[in-house]
């Protein structure tokens, strides 16, 4: 029997060998080389701004996508994929960005089926820097009986950076809430300034002292 088995396998080996060897190439191509869609969620960067300018509108946080290619090459793909957009190229202050595979490293084989948003507006601005007057916000109300005398904040004014669009036209920068319910006496308080926006960063002074006054009604 074992004698039987051997002169089997021996037989014609090379050519067993060879549609053994085929039929794994075959199996390869079905698994590996069939088109297939697949759904990722990509980024967004501007890089390589000149020295002193930066974007002053928000961009998108995610980017959907639709890719179509072979299940191998779209393993290839990197877990976090991101269009980049090269800042020298955005001076123009306003641009309108139509995002495409130009703006990503894809492996060979793998498309863009689908990209949304599609369209994104980058608008490009110098970094100022300038002294905001710092208002003070409140919530709630005084205890039954009392009003408020007066409200002084120190310091009166906090330099901001930002881009220019932005920072040139803002007239204050607020506190965090404070609240007046439980407040029946003359108090000094360190409160946190809020921040415009992400784009804007507060120098220094991240937060602020205010004196609150009271009187009996």
């Amino acid at each position: 029997m074992g004698k039987y088995l051997e002169n089997l396998i021996k037989k014609n080996f090379w050519l067993k060998l060879f549609s053994l060897v085929f039929a794994a190439i075959i199996w390869a191509y079905v698994v590996g080389g069939t088109k297939q869609d697949a759904v990722y969620t990509a980024g967004l960067a501007v890089e390589h701004l000149p020295k002193g300018y930066a974007v002053s509108n928000a961009l998108p946080a995610k980017i959907h996508l639709k890719l179509r290619g072979s299940r191998i090459a779209l393993m290839k793909l990197n877990k976090k994929i991101i269009f980049k957009i090269n800042g020298y190229s955005l001076l123009a202050k306003k641009n309108t960005i139509i995002l495409g595979s130009a703006y990503l490293n894809l492996p060979n084989g793998v498309k863009i089926i689908k990209i949304r948003p599609r369209i994104v507006p980058i608008i490009i601005s110098r970094i100022i820097t300038r002294y905001v007057k710092v208002l003070p916000v409140t919530a709630g109300t005084l205890p039954k009986g009392y009003i408020l005398r007066s409200m002084e904040v120190f310091p009166q004014y906090v330099r901001v950076r930002g881009p220019r669009d932005i920072v040139g036209h803002l007239s204050v920068i607020t506190t965090m809430k404070i609240n007046l319910n439980n407040i029946g006496k003359n108090k000094l308080l360190t409160v946190s300034l809020r921040k415009p926006t992400k784009l804007v960063k507060i120098l220094y002074n991240k937060k602020v002292n205010v004196n609150i006054a009271i009187e009996r009604r």
